[in-house]
């Protein structure tokens, strides 16, 4: 009978550890890459997405930055949008940029 026990634990513990050895593997997260924004000339904000840059009026930048900051994420999404006419996955990675920036 201890026999059966001392076989079953052996086989148990080279079982757990062939499930650790070759088990499921962590999945690291897909980097985001965040919008380059550099200062321009005169104030105005330029966004680099997507190697294509865009300009953007300092006074819409600070709106939105305010609504970032307020939490008022989709707002800010759709104000960016309407004021550059970007598409909504450009729009998120700008907004979620500056949520990044924000002082928490």
């Amino acid at each position: 009978m201890l026999k059966f026990i001392i076989i079953g634990l052996v086989i148990l513990v080279v079982a757990v550890l062939l499930a650790r050895m070759f088990g499921r593997r962590r999945v690291e997260p897909a980097r985001r890459e965040s919008p380059k924004m550099l200062t321009v000339d005169g104030g105005a904000v330029a966004a680099e997405i997507d190697g294509q840059e865009l300009d953007i009026d300092p006074d819409v930048l600070a709106g939105i930055g305010k609504l970032v900051a307020k939490g008022y994420r989709i707002e800010a999404i759709k104000l960016l949008r309407e004021a550059t006419g970007l598409g909504l996955a450009e729009a998120t990675k700008i907004v979620e940029s500056l949520e990044r920036m924000q002082p928490k």
